[in-house]
């Protein structure tokens, strides 16, 4: 049903690899800002509630304690939202490509997910090193990150075969998609507790894929703890759900860029 072999593999991987070069060719630092962009955001954040608001987590003695438990969640997140929007641009992106070769263009917003895997890593650096710093260091829970990885480009890799096709016929969809991701950020316990929030705003939370996501590498990070087996069994039954009939809907429509892109 899915169709795909080693040579699509190989030829996603090749997509990734251009997606990253094309994105910033012509400046002078190259692919530099996929690394800066990330510690930008992230050395921000450090600053802002570290040193300027000054949130401590309750217990806590110091203000770096909040902002590792803040980064763990937000790390992920700058890498949720950098791959979504690569992947639903990424066949309008393409448009010469797709016009020009045939190919499964599938693997376009496929491929493009995988580039939020870049902003992810640095994220785990910058944590690492605040709490080594902090003296908190990681524990054997790590070892549920590549598991915790899968999931989550799996889910986005999902959305981004809708985003991508829906993008070629809705161009306003680009324009729209950072006002709600936006939306949803704040909607997501990422910034504050999940007890801080009202019980039927809690209760919506539980479904949130996003949530779920953050939770889960707060708990294998920061809290030393296992991640929620339910969340992650929902996320990956979730995305196999969006990615089978995002994957079904996309193939349907392709034969149909040609006349819009």
């Amino acid at each position: 049903m899915i169709g795909f072999n080693k040579q699509d593999v190989l030829l996603a991987f090749n997509l990734f690899k251009m997606n990253i070069q094309d994105r910033y060719l012509g400046s002078s630092l190259g692919s530099f800002w996929a690394i800066a962009n990330p510690i930008f955001m992230l050395g921000l954040y450090t600053y802002v509630f570290g040193f300027v608001f000054k949130i401590r987590l309750p217990g806590s003695e110091t203000t770096l304690s909040y902002v590792i438990w803040l980064i763990s969640g937000y790390g992920p997140w700058i890498a949720t939202t950098e791959a979504i929007m690569a992947s639903a641009a990424s066949v309008v992106g393409a448009a010469g490509i797709v016009k020009n070769m045939a190919f499964k263009t599938e693997l376009l917003p496929i491929s493009a997910a995988f580039a939020g895997l870049i902003s992810l890593l640095v994220s785990f650096c910058f944590l690492v090193i605040l709490m080594i710093f902090s003296g908190d260091y990681p524990s054997w829970h790590v070892l549920w990150l590549p598991c915790i990885v899968v999931i989550q480009f799996f889910f986005i890799a999902a959305l981004g075969l809708w985003l991508s096709a829906i993008n070629v016929f809705i161009r306003d969809l680009i324009q729209v998609l950072p006002n709600l991701l936006t939306i949803i950020l704040f909607s997501t316990p990422i910034f504050y507790a999940m007890d801080s929030m009202p019980d039927l705003i809690k209760s919506i939370s539980y479904v949130n894929p996003f949530h779920h996501i953050a939770d889960s590498y707060r708990k294998v990070l920061v809290e030393h703890q296992n991640p929620n087996y339910l969340g992650l069994v929902y996320l990956i039954f979730l995305s196999l759900g969006i990615f089978l009939s995002g994957l079904a809907g996309f193939r349907r429509v392709k034969g149909s860029f040609d006349a819009v892109l």
